[in-house]
C-alpha cells in the first residue's frame, strides 16, 4: 500500500513539473512576441522619425566622404602653405607620402577594428535583462525624442545611442571591477 501511494505522489509530482514546464515555455513564447514586437514598432517608429533618416544617411556618407577625399588626396597630394594656397608635393617625395599616408590609415582602421570588437565581447559577456531593457529604452527615447534632442545637441542619435549604450557597459565594467577589488 505505501509503494502504490509513493508512485501516485512521483507520479503526481511529475505531472506538476511537467505543467510548471508547458507554462514557463508559453510565458518566454508570450514574452519574446511581445518583446519582439515592441522592438518591431520602436524601429518603424525611428524610420519615421526625420532627424533619425538624416543621422542615419549622414552616419555612413561622412565616412565614405573621408574615404574619397583620400583616395583624390593620394592621385594629388597637396598641403595647404598657411595663406588657403594648396601646394602640390614634390616628385620624389609624393611617394614618400603616399605610403605613410596609407600605412597610417590602415594602422588606425586595424586600431579601431580592435577596439570595436574587444567591445562586442565585453558587451556580450555584460549581456542581461539589464542591458536588454537600456537598449530598448534608449531605442524608444530615440524614436519618441529625436526631433526634440537634434533641436538642442547638434549629435548624431546614432552615435548617441551607440555611446549611451557604450557607457552602460563600461559602468557595469566599472562596477565588477570594483566588487573584485
Amino acid at each position: 500500500m505505501g509503494n502504490l501511494f509513493y508512485n501516485v505522489q512521483k507520479l503526481e509530482i511529475r505531472k506538476a513539473k511537467k505543467e510548471v514546464r508547458d507554462r514557463t515555455k508559453n510565458m518566454k513564447a508570450m514574452e519574446y512576441f511581445w518583446g519582439m514586437g515592441y522592438i518591431t514598432v520602436a524601429l518603424f517608429a525611428i524610420l519615421q522619425n526625420g532627424a533619425f533618416q538624416h543621422d542615419f544617411i549622414d552616419f555612413f556618407m561622412t565616412p565614405f566622404m573621408w574615404y574619397v577625399r583620400f583616395c583624390k588626396w593620394l592621385v594629388y597630394p597637396t598641403y595647404d602653405n598657411g595663406f588657403n594656397q594648396k601646394i602640390a608635393y614634390a616628385g620624389g617625395e609624393v611617394w614618400v607620402i603616399r605610403i605613410l599616408a596609407i600605412v597610417a590609415v590602415l594602422f588606425i582602421v586595424g586600431i579601431l577594428m580592435v577596439i570595436i570588437m574587444e567591445t562586442i565581447k565585453q558587451y556580450k559577456k555584460r549581456w542581461n535583462e539589464i542591458s536588454q531593457m537600456f537598449l530598448i529604452g534608449s531605442l524608444s527615447g530615440i524614436a519618441v525624442l529625436g526631433d526634440v534632442i537634434r533641436g538642442y545637441l547638434p549629435v548624431n542619435l546614432i552615435l548617441l545611442f551607440v555611446f549611451a549604450n557604450m557607457g552602460i557597459v563600461l559602468l557595469r565594467v566599472y562596477r565588477a571591477s570594483l566588487t573584485c577589488n
